[in-house]
């Protein structure tokens, strides 16, 4: 009897394998059927267990509502655990244990995001219907009102409420134990540091491998060489995963990331290449480069400050000081503006490289091309901030005006001239600037920040 249970487990998860390897949404819900029923034929085998978290995993990911996919996650991790404990020599559990546990974390933080933001509009619609009695009209009623989150599973409260980052590590390192070169267990425990969680100095110590880690250093320079920014974050962190003591590795992907205009993680990277290595000049470069594009310019006079004291040679960091020193010299109010400012160019000549890659496309909603609201470049111009009211909204005449593109053309001076008047408004203090008189940075301004390609990969 034993054996035919066997046998017809094994048959449910070959189906099961065939299922998930179709990589759809239905697929891998019959894959998880599959499992199921192999694990009713033979419950103490940990694969069906970790194929049953495996499958929750991806359902998670294929899903969008935040409930939905911490409760699949939720599960994911349930499986796991039974996994580990059915086969704790396995290393291969531990992975699915943690990584379903760190996506859990990550799920449930974007659901009380969601719902924050829920009450909200729901507190916006309120106001706004109040009003609208008020002034003697109806108020409008949206047929499309938020689904309201349900209960939780009882059995599935207690995963959730004590997923955390520091079990997702207890599990990467019992899998490192088993097998100390497991890339998915080290790429899991970067994930925890990228995340803000302190890791075990020590035990990364004993992890460390630098002759693994400087393939991955190569590849990343490869790619920066190619500009291919995205792949290049990613062999930096394959080394960094596999030796998280080199500075030079989270200097590298700081750069990487500040191409990308992903400013935080850029500065995030440079905080800890800075921490790893004090004495490591360029590192205060790409500090201060990040906390330029961030608007901490105090701090990024400091840093460079810093950078220049080691290295007074550096044009880069001569260059950053001057800019810091450039804007710390500006009120608070002012210094404000013009980060503002910059932030809004930049998108700017984002949307004005859009409309280029359109081309002849741009007028596909009316071919007329009368400028109305029918035409795209009109309806992108609103998305930019809009053209002024001498423009219109399809004509891009105004200051605004997406089509004319005045935001991304934008100057230095004329941005500063444009904050200092502001501030110096009587409301300047107290009142938030206006979407149509802010504008745009791009990252190639000489003016605006020293050029990116002094920032190279080492």
């Amino acid at each position: 009897m034993a054996e035919a249970g066997k046998a017809l487990a094994a048959a449910a998860k070959v189906r099961g394998n065939e299922l998930f390897a179709k990589k759809t949404t239905e697929g891998y819900k019959e894959a998880l059927l599959a499992y199921e029923e192999a694990i009713l034929h033979d419950p103490e085998d940990h694969v069906f267990h970790a194929n049953c978290a495996a499958t929750h995993i991806e359902l998670a990911a294929d899903g969008w509502k935040p409930q939905k996919k911490v409760e699949a996650y939720a599960r994911a991790l349930l499986a796991a655990r039974n996994c580990t404990r059915l086969g704790p020599a396995w290393a291969k559990g531990y992975v699915r244990q943690s990584t379903a546990e760190f996506e859990l974390v990550a799920a449930v933080a974007k659901w009380e995001e969601r719902k924050k933001q829920d009450e909200k509009w729901k507190k916006d619609d309120e106001e706004r219907a109040e009003k609208t009695r008020k002034e003697g009209k109806e108020p409008f009623t949206s047929s499309f009102d938020k689904e309201s989150d349900g209960e939780v599973e009882a059995s599935l409260k207690l995963a959730i409420d004590g997923a955390c980052l520091s079990a997702c590590e207890a599990s990467c390192r019992k899998g490192l134990e088993l097998e100390p070169e497991n890339a998915a267990l080290r790429t899991r425990l970067q994930a925890l540091r990228d995340a803000g969680h302190a890791t075990e100095e020590a035990k990364d110590r004993e992890l460390r491998n630098q002759a693994a880690a400087a393939p991955f250093k190569a590849q990343g320079n490869a790619a920066v060489s190619a500009k291919k920014w995205k792949e290049a974050q990613e062999r930096y962190t394959e080394a960094m995963a596999q030796d998280p003591f080199d500075h030079v590795f989270y200097s590298n992907r700081s750069a990487a990331y500040a191409e990308s205009e992903d400013y935080e993680k850029a500065l995030a990277d440079a905080e800890r290449c800075v921490a790893l290595a004090p004495e490591f000049a360029k590192g205060y470069s790409r500090q201060a480069h990040a906390l330029f594009h961030v608007g901490r310019y105090v701090e990024m006079e400091l840093a460079a400050k810093k950078g220049v004291a080691l290295d007074a040679a550096s044009t880069a960091l001569q260059d950053l000081l001057k800019q810091a020193q450039a804007e710390t010299t500006e009120t608070v109010v002012v210094q404000e503006r013009m980060h503002k400012l910059r932030q809004e160019k930049r998108q700017d000549a984002k949307l004005q490289d859009l409309m280029k890659g359109l081309g002849g496309n741009v007028q596909m909603f009316n071919p007329g091309g009368g400028g109305g609201m029918g035409d795209l470049s009109g309806l992108l111009a609103g998305l930019g901030g809009g053209g002024g009211m001498g423009g219109g909204y399809g004509g891009g005449g105004g200051f605004g005006g997406f089509g004319g593109g005045a935001k991304a053309r934008m100057t230095e001076e004329q941005m500063r001239g444009m904050a200092r008047a502001a501030a110096s408004a009587p409301a300047a203090a107290s009142a938030p600037a206006a979407s149509g008189e802010t504008v745009w940075e791009s990252s190639t301004s000489a003016a605006a920040a020293p050029a990116a390609t002094s920032f190279g990969p080492k």
